[in-house]
Formats: C-alpha cells, structure tokens, sequence
C-alpha cells in the first residue's frame, strides 16, 4: 500500500524507487492520477460558471452625483423574523436581478437589504441615501463605523421626529471611506411597498427635494382654490352638488396627504398609528364622496334609475364590508375592493354621456385621468407596478389635478345650459306675457268702443226723452198709465220669448241634463277637443314638426324637436276659457240651437254663470257662426265646427 501513496510534486521519486511490478502499479497510478485531474478540473470549470454572479462593489466618484442602486441591492428574505445585525452575516442574500424593484412580496416576513460602497480617498461629496417609498412601516438602517455598527432608524409607523432629516421620505447620512463598506436595511410592512434605493449627493438632494416640494405645494393650491371657488359658488347659489364637489376635493386632499407623506410630516408627525387608520378609511370616504357627487352631477335617478339604486344599495353593503375587509379578511392587501365602485361609475359616465347627456362629457374626460392614476395606484400599492418615474410616483396627483380641473369645467358647462335653457323659458314667458297684453289691449279698447257707443246712444235717448217731456208735459198722466200697460206687455213678452226658447231647445230634444251624458265630465270634453284638433294628424305651429310626446297637461301633445307644448284648448274658441269647460261646450249648442238668438240673461239662469260671462262668451260664438255661416250650413258637421279658430282652419 506504500507504494500507492504519492503526491503530485513527488511523483517521478517515487517512480524510480518501484521495481518492476511497481512499476506496472505506478503507471497504472499515473493513468489514473491524469483522468482524476481532468475530472477535477471540469468540476472546478463548473463550479465557477454556475456559481451566482455577486454584484460588485459601488465605487463613488465626483462625476456622479447620483445612483439608482436597484441593481447593486442583494436581498435576504427572513421567514423566521428573528435574525438581527449579529447574525445577518451568516446568512445568504440573493443579488436582485431584472428590470423592476425588489418590494416587499410576504407582509408577514422580514426583508434585509444590503449593497456595498468605497469612496475615493480625495472624494469630498456628503453622500446620503433615499429610500423613495414612505409608506414602509419599519425601516432600520445598519452601516460600520470604525466604533463600530451604527443604527438609524425610520418608519411609517414610528414619530416622524426620530428621523435623521425632515424629509417625506426616508433619508440618510452615508460615511463612506476607501476602503469596501457593507450596509444593510432591515425592512418590515405591512403592504407590498418597492425598495427604492438612491444614492444621492447633499446638493442633488436638495435640489431635488426643494423641486419636488415646489410641485407638490402647487398641486394642493390648485385642489384648496378648486375647493374655496366651488364653496363660494355653493353659498351663492345653495345647490347641493357643488357642496358635493367640496367634500370630493377635500377627501382627495386627505388621500394624496396620507399617500405622499406630507399629511404624515406637517399635521400628525407625533400620530404614526393615524397613517394606518387614514391609509384604511380615506379610500373610503373617497369612495362615498365620488360616487354621492357622480350621482347627482349625472342626474342618474332620472337617467339610469335601475344604476342609481344599484349603487346605493352597494355603499350600504360597502360601508360594513370595508371595516371587516381591515380587521378581519383583509382582501384589499391584494385586491383594492374600491376599484369596484370607481368601476361602476364610470361605465354610468359613459352610458350618460351616449344617451345625449351633455353635462357628461367632460365628467367623463376629467374622471378618464383619475380612472388611470387610480389603476396605477392600486398597481403599485399592491406590487406589481414598480417603475419609479414622475408619472409612476405621482400619477395619482397629476390624475386628480387634471380631473379636479375637468370636474371644474363640467360644473361650468352644466351652469350655463342651465342658464340657457332658464333664459330660453323666460323668453316663452315674456312672449306669453306680450300676447297677454296684447290681448288685454284689444279687449279694452273693444270695450271703451262699445262704452262710448252706448253712451252716445244714451244720450240720445235722453235728448229726445227731454224733448218728449216737454211736449207731453200735459198728458203726464196718460203716460205714466200708458208706462204701466207697456211695462207689463215687456213682461208677458219677456215671458213669451223665455218660453219660446224653451220651445226650440225642447224642440231639439236635449236639455242640459242630456247634454251631460254625451259629455259628462271635463276630462270628456278635453278628450274631444284633442280628437277634433289632431284628427288630420299632428304638425308644430313653430316648427312644423310632425312628431310629438305627451305634454305637461293631459291630452296636451310636445313637439319632439323645439319642445314647444300645446294644450287641446289652444287654438279653440275655448282659449283662456275662466269657467267650466262643460258649461261652455251647452252654450255653443245652445248658441248653434238658437241660431245666435237666445239672450245671456236666458244663458245665466240656464248655466247659473253671471251675465256678463255669458254675455261675452256668446258674442265669441255669434262672431264665429257669422265668419263660418257657409261652412255650418253644407259641411253638416254642425256646431263642432264653431269650436275651432278660424285661422287654425284655414292653415289645415
């Protein structure tokens, strides 16, 4: 067995000293001894090609002042939680490959991070490192110092006070020497955040920082104006909707202060435990402020009326499912339940906007911005979305910027066709008003005519009374008794001509009471004024449109185009009609009957109306059976024809 042992340097030594039988075993030895070399160093080529490529160490220049260290980061993923700065040495960190950020993949586990650094010895940059993510809930930062391991720490869930600068996001003093130096972040949250480590200079930090403060103060002086403006129009005008837009824009405000980390820095630094709660209910009020505004901005309880009571039944069962959603099932951690409404409401926006909507439309424009931010969001809270661009980080701001402006414009553009379509009903009723008076004018300057007539005729009468008094001065006596036959002649003839009317309407054979049968109620005459009017079809008196809808007042008829609404007594003889309409359909036959004959006092006792109204009613419907006397007598229609206008008529 001794002459089996060898070493590699040895070899030939131990060659000479065998006999010939060694011989044969050391050359057997040696054949075997080159195949176990070669097999070594296939194994070791192996070895070296497979094993994992570690990053290198970061070398820090003054070219550069700034470095995206998301390629440079390895990454320990503690499942135990209880590995601590002693022990992270002896663990194994993966080196991050791909095109996005590591983040945060299990809530319940304990991520470390590590990268490398070596600065040159005459470098005089203050290097500091960023981590862009404010929403991590602990984050512990371990860098070796010649004293040894220094620890600072920063979270979402810690007071904002313990962080090393007043800065939203989580920013850190790096001394970095030249010789290699590890630095590791212990990381733990409860939401799927990015690891968005930058290595930045003093100067590029504050001058990005100064930036991006500037922006972001721009941004929420445009929701505080939005808000004051609507609110000043809301006490001007006392509509609910704009009040509605308010609560939106202020629940907007909380989300983004609770997202981007300045709520956290400037109004509750001393509350971490208030970012959790905001982080859960501001959504939430977004949600319920959005979808009441939408609801009244599209008018959806007229429009989509089966949509309204879908979405108010879905706040009702929201509300409940929300609080147990954060204490109990805790879905949303993967999928966001308030995209289902913001869902909803936009296909409602939609569909408003293809029924001729107008006020939809740039809704719909300004809530397309926010629909994408809200993905985006949603996208890069629940980790897979990770790009670290200005559209990625702020997206929901630009979203909500551009959508707070569009709801703006919308809310003007609703404003004015109201105001168009008040303007357009008031110029209907000054041109209803100017007929009115029109009217009124013709009727009083009729009177006066027939005042001054009948004056005139009186005080002929009177003269001529004078001038029979002066000459019958002696037979005063036989005419006062002459009076007295005459007066009680009036009265039999009065009483004769009563009768005889009687007679005529008898005659007929139809009274009062069966003329109630033919037409026992109003709603029975409007029904045969509409019959009468429309039988040859309908056509717009200012339009000449030939389509219509039912109007405001039964059996009235819309033009479908201008809008313009009729009523069945328009255009008739019964126009502007101030008592019942029964009572005036028997006093046009009862007119037609007589033939124009038959006194008002007769049509007051017989209608119980005053005299007067019968009066001028009467001479209404004698005007017309003289300007129609030829058509009544050859068209055997009869006294229906009296009820139309003339004009009317003669445009059929």
């Amino acid at each position: 067995m001794h002459k089996m042992c060898f070493a590699v340097n040895a070899f030939p030594i131990a060659q000479k000293n065998c006999d010939y039988d060694g011989y044969k075993i050391s050359f057997k030895l040696r054949i075997h001894f080159r195949v176990f070399m070669i097999k070594r160093t296939f194994l070791l080529f192996l070895c070296l090609t497979t094993l994992p490529c570690f990053p290198d160490c970061i070398k820090l220049s003054d070219s550069s002042e700034f470095i995206e260290l998301t390629k440079y980061l390895e990454v320990f993923e503690d499942i135990s939680n209880k590995v601590d700065i002693a022990q992270i040495d002896k663990q194994t960190f993966v080196p991050h490959s791909g095109n996005g950020f590591p983040f945060v993949k299990d809530v319940d586990n304990t991520y470390w991070v590590r990268f490398c650094l070596q600065s040159n010895a005459s470098s005089s940059i203050r290097w500091m490192l960023e981590n862009a993510d404010p929403h991590i809930d602990e984050f512990d930062l371990y860098q070796t110092t010649p004293a040894g391991i220094k620890l600072i720490q920063a979270g979402y869930s810690r007071p904002f006070g313990i962080r090393a600068y007043q800065h939203k996001n989580f920013v850190f003093d790096l001394h970095v020497g030249p010789t290699p130096q590890w630095f590791y972040a212990k990381i733990k949250s409860s939401h799927h955040n990015p690891f968005i480590f930058k290595l930045t200079s003093n100067n590029y930090l504050i001058w990005y920082a100064l930036n991006e403060y500037y922006l972001l103060g721009i941004f929420y002086g445009i929701l505080i104006i939005m808000a004051i403006y609507n609110l000043i129009i809301y006490f001007s005008l006392k509509e609910n909707l704009y009040l509605f837009y308010v609560v939106y824009v202020a629940c907007c405000a909380l989300l983004t202060l609770s997202e981007d980390g300045l709520g956290f820095q400037y109004l509750w630094p001393d509350s971490p435990g208030l970012n959790s709660v905001l982080a859960g209910i501001a959504p939430l009020l977004l949600v319920l402020s959005f979808t009441f505004y939408s609801k009244v901005f599209l008018e959806l309880k007229t429009n989509l009326p089966k949509l309204d009571q879908l979405l108010t039944w879905m706040m009702i069962v929201y509300v409940p499912f929300f609080f147990l959603d954060l204490t109990v099932f805790k879905i949303s951690k993967d999928f966001p339940i308030y995209i289902i409404p913001f869902s909803i409401l936009y296909i409602a926006a939609i569909l408003c906007w293809k029924s001729g909507f107008r006020q939809a439309r740039y809704f719909l424009l300004g809530y397309s911005f926010m629909f994408i931010s809200i993905i985006l969001l949603l996208l890069r809270m629940t980790g897979l979305y990770h790009l670290n661009t200005i559209l990625s980080v702020y997206s929901f701001n630009i979203g909500m910027v551009f959508e707070v402006v569009m709801l703006s414009f919308a809310l003007s553009d609703r404003l004015r066709i109201i105001r168009a379509e008040r303007e357009q009903a008031k110029e209907k009723i000054i041109q209803q008003l100017q007929e009115n008076e029109r009217l009124k004018d013709k009727v009083n300057r009729e009177l006066e005519e027939k005042v001054k007539e009948r004056t005139k005729e009186i005080a002929e009468k009177n003269s001529l009374l004078e001038n029979a008094n002066e000459k019958l001065k002696d037979q005063a006596e036989e005419i006062q008794r002459m009076n007295l036959l005459l007066d009680a002649d009036n009265r039999k003839l009065q009483n004769n001509v009563k009768d005889l009317v009687k007679a005529r309407v008898m005659q007929e054979e139809v009274d009062f009471e069966e003329f109630r049968k033919i037409f026992p109620t109003e709603d029975s005459c409007y029904r045969y004024l509409a019959e009468l009017k429309w039988e040859k079809g309908y056509t717009c008196r200012k339009c000449g449109h030939l389509r219509f809808c039912d109007g405001k007042e039964k059996y009235s008829k819309r033009c479908t185009r201008c809008r313009y609404d009729e009523s069945p007594t328009a255009y008739t003889i019964f126009h502007r009609l101030k008592f019942d309409v029964l009572k005036a359909f028997y006093m046009v036959f009862l007119v037609y009957a007589n033939k124009g004959k038959i006194t008002s006092l007769e049509l007051s006792q017989m209608l119980k109306l005053r005299q007067s109204t019968c009066w001028t009613f009467s001479k209404k419907v004698t005007k017309a059976m003289k300007e129609r006397k030829k058509t009544i007598s050859t068209d055997g229609h009869g006294w229906s024809y009296l009820i139309m206008d003339p004009e009317e008529e003669d445009e059929n």
